[in-house]
């Protein structure tokens, strides 16, 4: 089991995995992603930056996440304890349905707080919906502490939960 830079090979199955959590996140009430967002474009773009990771087991790519410097506009309005430029940014983690319950977005963050400390970062960003719950926990549970909610795309019928973890 590992999480590595995920290659232009990964995007097929990555996107697999996109396909079959957007019925899961809408069946929740969530419809931050859609057909729309996000796209192959946005994981290729994703990998030439070298920010998509992806976490596999037994060669069976089971989960994603992005981890750079890209802050919303939005996140000036959160009262964090550490400036932007000191902390990674969290975006679309997704666990292939058929894993979830297993662990592995716990595992993702736990190599994503690595990652981060190698790299000399003292800390994280990060946002989920209001309506991801599960994920609120696990932030909690690793430690991440909320910071309060923010608006990302204008809509003010979306709202999302902003968390920090300091290394």
């Amino acid at each position: 089991m590992s999480l590595r830079l995920a290659e232009s090979d990964d995007v097929p199955y990555i996107m697999e995995i996109i396909k079959k959590v957007i019925p899961r996140m809408h069946a929740a009430g969530n419809y931050q992603w859609d057909e729309y967002y996000p796209t192959e474009a946005t994981f290729k773009k994703d990998i030439k930056n070298g920010t998509l990771y992806v976490y596999e087991e037994k060669r069976e790519i089971k989960g994603c996440i992005v981890a750079d410097n890209n802050h919303a506009f939005a996140y000036d309005d959160i009262p964090w304890e550490l400036a932007r430029m000191d902390c990674l940014a969290l975006h679309r983690l997704a666990v292939d349905p058929a894993f979830q319950g297993q662990g592995i977005a716990q595992k993702i963050l736990k190599g994503i707080i690595k990652i981060g400390k190698d790299k000399s970062y003292l800390g994280i960003h990060t946002d989920t919906s209001q309506e991801n719950k599960p994920m609120q926990q696990l932030f909690s549970k690793l430690g991440f502490e909320y910071k309060g909610h923010l608006n990302l795309d204008d809509n003010l019928n979306d709202w999302y939960a902003a968390y920090e973890k300091v290394f």
